[in-house]
């Protein structure tokens, strides 16, 4: 199908009839047009021949309502109504004498499909019942086929339901709906709606409230389950006797459903009442709505909510603070609560969750601003190392919250030192990353404070400092203060081999522990060291270390013992040995050093005085970090 859209001059001359007529366009006159058909089935094509032999321009608007002076005009040759229903289709033309109109009326008949509902009722009997509705309204009569060589037909005004009894239930037949119309009109019929009849009878107990909300505007969001073809009525009651049905539906699985206009300050109950096209009919146990209310006084918010009234269905209560379970009761008769873990000026939402055997009733939120009290202690805090150069800085602030405000003041010093100076000032936020440290050479400290919304502030709390590890030899070593307020379980040394295999070490509060390896240990190794808050609600780990297995021992082949501070040592050089000795010797054989501390070296002198220029021997025999005996021996040259 091509489309075009007028030109602007065809445009304006529609404009100059809206100010000539300022009315519909039908009667006009000036167009001629005709379709190669007026009525059918939706959806329904139709074809446009242009009738005009003198004319510049020509469009056509399928959907006039006989009245607009200014539609929407497009060249087109067909075009397609998609749903049933009476309409105009207008030509505009641009001809000798100005402007010409025509119309023509289509009309579309309906071809949905009819909906409909059944019920079995036992044995092979079942109830069924046509919807009614807009698409029933359009047929004539409607025809049903059982499915098993049987059919019954519905004529507009009968009632809507059918009882239909089958001789076998071995098998599962299906049922075929399809509207008809009277002969002689240009649709016969619409498209078949059909479902399989299945020879059980609906299960009530399957019909199950699963939530019940009390929202702030006074609605209550139900959430349920139902059983397609049984009718379920949504009631609610204000008494627990007199039951009120707010609405009604039919379909199955889980769907929500919204009783409005109620109060959320009051306790409702809501059920749901159902009954199938055999008559049966049953009532959930009812869930009632919960309310909360509360105060602040003393720097404290005050809670207390309605008891839930059956005692057979409860489990338990959560409160809620700004959406998060702060405290859950499992007694029905504790309805009250002190949260004292709010700070001054902070606003808190707060809902209350009853938790029955197969539901849940949740109350409206009540907001609370706290407006007295002290500022508290920060609850906790730790820091941990990200990287060579990077620290995390984490607090937990009393009370924050999305509804707060605070500022946090982050303080650093070096450890060891008393000279701390503030790094940052956070606003609302409680973590950070201080990015200007080195971490595998210091441990650093930290201390923070922070100012609630009342201007009231919070004095430095303790430090934190970061895990320095260390390696000497075969030892790892790290610092021993603590890297997280109000402190922590134990120390884990984390052991990460080359091939990614990792093991936890504890070591309780011990600040040491010697690398334990052997021939089928991997090549190639990385420690940190991890420590975990006692709630386990922060985590601190150090930098991380290297360490290669079974590295070996380093000399050189000259040094200079000439003073002016350079290579003036013979030092050999190994990180990971158990135990070491070494002795140097002349060419006679003298031995002119020697040494078990493998950090001590040869300074160049011999028994006071400066050995001669040439070259020396040494050996030495170390055990390395497997435990394995090693000697070695080599020369090397003493120059000035």
């Amino acid at each position: 199908m091509r489309i075009t859209l007028l030109s602007f001059s065809l445009f304006f001359l529609l404009l100059s009839t809206l100010t000539s007529y300022g009315q519909g366009l039908c009667d006009l006159g000036g167009g001629n047009f005709e379709l190669d058909k007026y009525e059918g089935c939706a959806p329904l094509t139709v074809k446009i021949t242009n009738n005009l032999t003198n004319y510049n321009l020509v469009g056509y608007y399928a959907l006039y309502d006989g009245k607009e002076t200014n539609p929407s005009i497009r060249e087109v040759s067909t075009y397609t109504y998609q749903l049933p229903g009476t309409f105009i289709m207008l030509q505009v033309a641009g001809i000798p004498s100005g402007r010409g109109y025509a119309c023509k009326t289509v009309k579309v008949s309906e071809t949905r499909p009819i909906g409909a509902i059944y019920s079995s009722c036992g044995g092979g009997k079942i109830f069924l019942e046509l919807t009614n509705d807009v698409i029933l309204a359009a047929y004539d009569q409607v025809e049903i086929k059982w499915g098993d060589g049987e059919t019954a037909t519905w004529q507009k005004g009968n009632a809507l339901k059918f009882v239909h009894e089958y001789k076998s239930v071995a098998t599962s037949p299906t049922v075929t709906i399809t509207g008809l119309y009277a002969a002689g009109k240009a649709c016969d019929k619409g498209r078949v709606y059909s479902f399989p009849v299945t020879f059980e009878r609906p299960q009530f107990n399957e019909i199950q409230t699963t939530a019940v909300e009390m929202r702030n505007d006074g609605t209550i969001r139900l959430t349920y389950r139902g059983v397609t073809g049984v009718r379920t009525n949504i009631q609610y009651s204000t008494n627990g006797t007199s039951y009120v049905t707010s609405g009604t539906r039919s379909s199955g699985g889980t769907q929500p459903y919204d009783i409005k206009g109620l109060n959320k300050d009051q306790s409702y109950k809501v059920r749901l009442s159902s009954e199938d096209l055999c008559a049966g009919s049953t009532e959930t146990e009812p869930i009632s709505t919960m309310t909360i209310s509360g105060n602040s006084t003393d720097g404290s918010n005050n809670l207390k909510w309605s008891q839930y009234p059956d005692a057979a269905q409860f489990d338990g209560y959560d409160l809620l603070r700004d959406g998060t379970v702060i405290k859950s009761f499992t007694a029905i008769g504790e309805t009250s609560y002190t949260d004292n873990d709010v700070e001054c000026g902070t606003f808190a939402e707060y809902q209350v969750v009853a938790k029955l055997k197969t539901a849940t009733s949740t109350s409206a939120a009540i907001g609370i601003k706290v407006e007295t009290g002290s500022a508290k202690p920060l609850s906790g805090g730790s820091v941990s190392v990200l990287d060579k150069s990077s620290v995390a800085i984490k607090a937990e602030v009393p009370g924050a919250g999305p509804n707060t405000s605070f500022e946090l003041s982050i303080e650093r010093a070096e450890a060891g030192s008393t000279l701390f100076k503030k790094i940052i000032t956070l606003y609302n936020q409680s973590d950070y990353i201080d990015n200007a440290a080195n971490t595998d050479e210091r441990s650093y400290c930290y201390r923070m404070s922070y100012e609630n919304s009342c201007g009231q502030k919070v004095p430095p709390s303790e430090p934190i400092c970061t895990i320095l590890l260390s390696k000497k030899l075969t030892t790892l070593n790290w610092t021993s203060d603590s890297p997280i307020l109000g402190g922590f379980e134990d120390y884990t040394v984390v052991q990460t081999g080359s091939g990614g295999a990792s093991e936890d070490i504890p070591m309780q509060k011990n600040t040491s522990y010697t690398v334990k390896l052997n021939n089928q240990s991997a090549l190639e190794y990385n420690f940190l060291v991890k420590a975990v808050s006692l709630d386990g609600n922060f985590e601190s780990l150090s930098n991380i270390i290297n360490y290669r297995r079974n590295a070996g021992v380093f000399v050189p082949d000259a040094f200079t013992p000439n003073g002016d501070g350079h290579n003036d040592i013979l030092e050999a050089k190994s990180e990971q040995l158990q135990s070491f000795n070494m002795s140097v010797m002349n060419r006679w054989g003298v031995v002119v050093f020697h040494s078990d501390d493998i950090t001590k070296g040869w300074d160049g002198t011999f028994e006071g005085t400066n050995a001669p220029v040439g070259y020396y021997y040494y050996k030495m025999t170390f055990v390395d970090d497997i435990n394995q005996t090693v000697e070695k021996s080599g020369t090397f040259m003493l120059l000035r």
